[in-house]
């Protein structure tokens, strides 16, 4: 079985137009050792889909808080599988299901929403100071926004920026229309 996994994987990276085999790895879900090996993988920049395995979505949600892009199990199909590479490769994520089900999700203010978008997805580089300067807003004001929607989406508070960056992405920015995407023509 181990082969034609590892045979499975090389066909679907090789394949597929989009699909750079040095940045995306697709590990395992059944190693006894996920965490860590998703953890190196992630510090040697790779974009980490799991596959293989039935977890529970709290364990693909820590995860998630480690870096990796998405989850695909067992029981999926070839093309969701071939769906998933494609979209870790492009830089997205895949999870089988919503992750803000099973939560009492509270949407997000519109002042959040700002505060997440520039912190998590424009200026991710910026330190939160800079990124604050550049709404007009205080640094304790963005830290507070930024408090906020992370315990709104259920995000521990010593998950890095990086790992909070995709999980806002995989929740409210691909589960909700965006306020200013509502109001464009």
């Amino acid at each position: 079985m181990h082969r034609q996994f590892t045979a499975l994987i090389h066909w679907a990276t090789h394949s597929l137009h989009s699909v750079s085999s040095g940045k995306v790895a697709v590990v395992d879900g059944t190693l006894p050792e996920l965490e860590v090996d998703v953890v190196d993988l992630v510090n040697d920049s790779y974009r980490v889909l799991v596959y293989g395995g039935v977890l529970h979505s709290s364990r693909v949600l820590r995860l998630m808080d480690l870096g990796v892009r998405g989850y695909v199990p067992e029981t999926a199909t070839l093309p969701v599988l071939l769906a998933a590479v494609k979209s870790i490769a492009a830089d997205g994520t895949h999870l089988p299901f919503d992750p803000a089900s099973g939560r009492n999700y509270v949407p997000l203010t519109t002042a959040e929403e700002v505060a997440a978008d520039a912190y998590f997805l424009n200026d991710e580089e910026l330190p939160r100071i800079e990124v604050a300067k550049r709404l007009g807003i205080a640094d304790s004001t963005l830290r507070n926004q930024l408090a906020s929607v992370r315990r709104k989406l259920g995000i521990p508070p010593q998950a890095s920026r990086t790992a909070v960056s995709r999980r806002y992405r995989a929740t409210v920015r691909q589960a909700v229309p965006s306020r200013q995407s509502v109001q464009s023509p």
